[in-house]
């Protein structure tokens, strides 16, 4: 994390990188550069943070190495057409915008810019983030780093983005409503509020952490912790009566082809 890094957009993608950045290597926020159409905002990031704050996307793109798009998928053509007109010789650009394909932002640069996209998720802000990227080799190369020092960088040809913004991109929101329905069923078997939102998160957080600490893979683990005619395969056996493994199916299915209808202006 040696180069300048010039964020495009403010919001809360950006501030959910920043912190975890930050959190990461303090030492890193004079390397990053921020702007926001709206006044106040790359400001206020900038006094939580420490970074610095430019005017315009030119002014971010003549001093970064790599500039990020964060706006609006909408606004990407826009806002790479104005990071071009002063791009700095060797600079990389990648954009976060669902459904905004490589080629509609190569379109707007120069032909020998290199272009990357990634798809992080929330979890970024605490150095758990999973990002799908994906991209021309030097762009992919020198965004890794950034999104490995907030969580996990997973490359995948770009075909496969609108199922990754399905399982990690819109994971954290389906699974905390899963979450929230664990808690509402705490509650309903005797816990204050308190407590159960306690005993779910937890519990959650370290079975995901079992997992990827140890490798054991879920099925692994749910086989070695469900007795025979115990409270877990009881519980099990009502989720698969209540139609889990088709609902979470469903799910991922309905995400994906809404990314995709969305990438098609539909």
């Amino acid at each position: 994390m040696t180069a300048t890094l010039g964020l495009i957009g403010a919001g809360r993608l950006a501030s959910a990188l920043v912190a975890g950045w930050v959190a990461a290597d303090p030492t890193c926020a004079p390397q990053i550069l921020a702007t926001d159409r709206y006044e106040g905002v790359a400001e206020a990031l900038a006094t939580q943070y420490g970074i610095g704050v430019r005017a315009t996307p030119a002014a971010i793109a003549a001093e970064a190495d790599l500039v990020i798009l964060l706006v609006k998928p909408q606004d990407v053509p826009g806002a790479a057409a104005e990071v071009a007109t002063t791009l700095r010789a060797g600079a990389c650009v990648a954009s976060a915008a669902a459904g905004v394909e490589l080629a509609t932002i190569r379109a707007a640069l120069a032909d020998e810019t290199t272009v990357a996209r990634f798809m992080p998720n929330i979890p970024v802000a605490v150095g758990g983030g999973v990002s799908a990227v994906c991209g021309d080799a030097d762009a992919v190369a020198a965004l890794t780093p950034w999104l490995q020092a907030v969580g996990t960088a997973v490359p995948m040809d770009e075909s496969m983005f609108d199922a990754a913004t399905a399982i990690s991109g819109s994971g954290p929101g389906m699974l905390a409503y899963v979450i929230e329905t664990f808690v509402a069923a705490a509650i309903d078997v005797g816990f204050s509020e308190d407590d159960a939102n306690r005993l779910v998160v937890d519990t959650f957080a370290g079975t995901g952490r079992y997992l990827a600490e140890t490798g054991e893979s879920a099925t692994a683990l749910r086989e070695r912790v469900t007795s025979p005619g115990g409270t877990t395969a009881a519980g099990i056996a009502a989720l698969e009566a209540a139609g889990l493994p088709d609902a979470v199916i469903d799910a991922a299915r309905a995400a994906r082809d809404r990314g995709t209808e969305l990438r098609s202006g539909s």
